[in-house]
Order: structure tokens, then sequence, then C-alpha cells
């Protein structure tokens, strides 16, 4: 049976931690308030950290969630890409076709393409009949392909 003014272990929600703290009051013979010895707030006692909230429901996630994770692995492609580059550079083939880039033009996977301003890139994937992704020797970028005129 625990008394006004005693020592009780309770929760302290300020320190978030299970620490000593001083009984001050008393409802029905239940600790109803305490006092924490270590910040000295005062609040309602709870003998036990509380539990976790639960997490809402899960959903699909959005278009626009979607996106944002695809952009995301997309720079973390990026951010390897000068050394991909050099690797698939060093071991082409030298006697290899490379093929200048048109937007016109039709591509597979492992192509070699020479683009006007970005240079030297390498065919990683195709994503859709209208779009590619290319390794190019500072990043992997989005490059469109097979438009007609």
């Amino acid at each position: 049976m625990s008394v006004i003014g005693e020592n009780i272990d309770a929760y302290c929600l300020k320190c978030k931690s299970v620490l000593a703290h001083v009984i001050m009051l008393k409802v029905d013979g239940a600790v109803s308030k305490v006092k924490c010895n270590t910040c000295g707030a005062q609040h309602k006692y709870r003998a036990k950290m509380p539990a976790a909230k639960k997490s809402a429901v899960s959903r699909p996630p959005t278009l626009k969630e979607t996106i944002a994770k695809r952009v995301a692995a997309a720079k973390v492609q990026a951010n390897n890409a000068p050394m991909q580059w050099d690797l698939r550079n060093r071991s082409m083939d030298r006697a290899a076709s490379v093929k200048d880039y048109s937007i016109h033009s039709q591509y597979r996977a492992r192509d070699v393409v020479n683009h006007h301003s970005f240079g030297l890139g390498f065919v990683e994937r195709i994503v859709s009949d209208k779009s590619m992704d290319v390794l190019f020797s500072d990043a992997v970028k989005l490059m469109a392909m097979n438009i007609s005129m």
C-alpha cells in the first residue's frame, strides 16, 4: 500500500523513462498524480511506458509517392554513374558499333550511343516503347526514342 510522499517507480513523459517519482495524489486508494525526482515534472501516474501508437491501415502508395520513390532511386543510381560508365567504357568491345543518338531511332538494351551533348552512352534498359535509361559519364538519363515525325 503506497502512501502520499513515498517514492514509486513511474514512467515520465518528459524524461521518457521509468524513474523514481514521489506520490502526490491518490484517488480511491490508487495513485493518481506523481512528481518526477529527476526533472520535477508533475503528471498522471503511469506504471510503465505507454504502448506505441498503432499505425494507420496500410494503403497503396499514391502516384506522387511512387514517382518520388523512382526519382530517389534514379538519384542513387546517378551517384555511382561515373564509376559504372568507366567500367562499361573499358570493357566495351572497340569493334562494337556506336550509333549516333536520334530521338526518332529505336534502341535496345546494351546498345552504345553517341549523344551530341552528353557524349558516349550505354543503353541500360528500355523503360517503355518511347523511353530508355542511358548511362552517360555523369549520370543515368531518361532519354526519348522511337518518336515519329
